[in-house]
């Protein structure tokens, strides 16, 4: 039989979990009081102890409910345990009702406070939010109207000479006008899949289905993708060990590999090695993708996987990377745990590194 675990539902839990912070409060407070009562302070300092507590409850229970609550406890507490007579709630001199009463109005007024700063840090936190969302999208569309501009152009562009001009070019130029529409129309398409991917993760509705997953079949089907697209380079695949399982999303990881990969079929030079080696360590999968072209200085190591920061801005195609698709690498990485990096290729070149926890397969029926 499988093991039976009994779940609580969130709401619960929470109501669970501030009763009991509103209580300790109480208890805290009370417990204080005694320590000033014996050290022979006044009531009015005993009283502070228990406003202490109903501010505290405020502060770290998340409705106004249980301040409220605590503060009628306290001015009851109060009452029984240190107003004589003790542990009743008979009060013989005349002037503590009223100070029952200003106790109770002081301790309200103190939750509200409470609660009132929670609510403000909140919008705050709230408005910061939604501020950063808009500069996201505001800086989005100022890198693609400038920086798609160029590949739509030369499309445009080409297609224009083939319809108008088709005649007066030989076989080698038609080729090369079609090639490069290929080449432009396969660059946006990958921009295109890149923004979409980012718009998902920044609305929260990017699904991660992690189950254990065959590294071989993952770069397998990524490689499917990128032969053609390699150009002159040479694209080579190598592994620690057969059957090595990761858990991980592979549509996501795909996602990944070709564009690492596809950095290093950009920005390097043709007929040089770019080599994906995936490998088992103790409890991760680390793959990593080493090319041989100029290497990337310190100072840029951790900036490349920022959003909208590109290395190469004078790249030899003219275009210029959005500087989309490592952060959104190191999103989907972070997402399944893991961790990515880049490091010097020696004698010549970088090393991008990536890493996904071990899969197992579950034989139990």
């Amino acid at each position: 039989m499988g093991d039976v675990a009994l779940k609580i539902p969130t709401g619960e839990q929470n109501i669970f979990l501030n009763t009991v912070i509103s209580l300790f409060m109480l208890f805290l407070a009370t417990f204080v009081g005694y320590l000033f009562k014996n050290a022979g302070l006044s009531d009015a300092t005993i009283i502070m102890a228990y406003i202490l507590g109903v501010l505290l409850t405020a502060v770290f229970t998340n409705h106004q409910a249980y301040s409220i609550v605590i503060s009628v406890m306290s001015v009851l507490a109060f009452n029984f345990l240190f107003i004589e007579p003790t542990f009743s709630l008979k009060a013989q001199a005349n002037e503590y009702p009223v100070t029952f009463l200003v106790m109770l109005i002081v301790a309200f007024i103190t939750s509200s406070l409470a609660s009132q700063l929670k609510i403000q840090s909140k919008l705050s936190a709230e408005a910061e939010s939604i501020a950063q969302k808009e500069k996201l999208r505001a800086d989005l569309l100022r890198a693609i109207s400038h920086d798609l501009r160029t590949p739509l152009t030369s499309i445009s562009g080409n297609a224009s000479n083939l319809l108008t001009n088709e005649k007066h070019f030989d076989e080698n130029e038609r080729q090369q006008l079609y090639k490069d529409i290929y080449d432009d129309s396969l660059w946006l398409i990958d921009i295109v899949e890149n923004l979409l991917s980012i718009t998902k993760i920044e609305n929260g509705k990017m699904d991660i289905n992690i189950s254990p997953q065959l590294v071989e079949e993952i770069i397998d089907e990524a490689m499917s993708f990128l032969n053609r697209n390699k150009g002159e380079h040479n694209i080579s695949v190598k592994y620690s060990e057969d059957m090595i399982l990761a858990n991980a999303d592979p549509r996501l990881i795909i996602q990944v590999v070709t564009n690492i990969v596809g950095n290093a079929v950009k920005y390097t030079p043709n007929n040089t090695d770019i080599t994906i080696y995936a490998e088992k360590r103790s409890d991760e999968v680390c793959i990593s993708v080493a090319d041989m072209g100029n290497g990337i200085p310190d100072e840029n190591k951790e900036r490349i996987f920022e959003m909208f920061f590109s290395e190469n801005k004078n790249a030899a195609d003219s275009k210029r990377s959005l500087g989309l698709g490592l952060a959104l690498c190191r999103t989907i990485i972070e997402a399944h745990g893991g961790k990515i990096w880049v490091e010097d290729n020696i004698p010549k070149g970088s090393v991008f590194k990536f890493t996904l926890p071990v899969g197992e397969v579950n034989c139990n029926e």
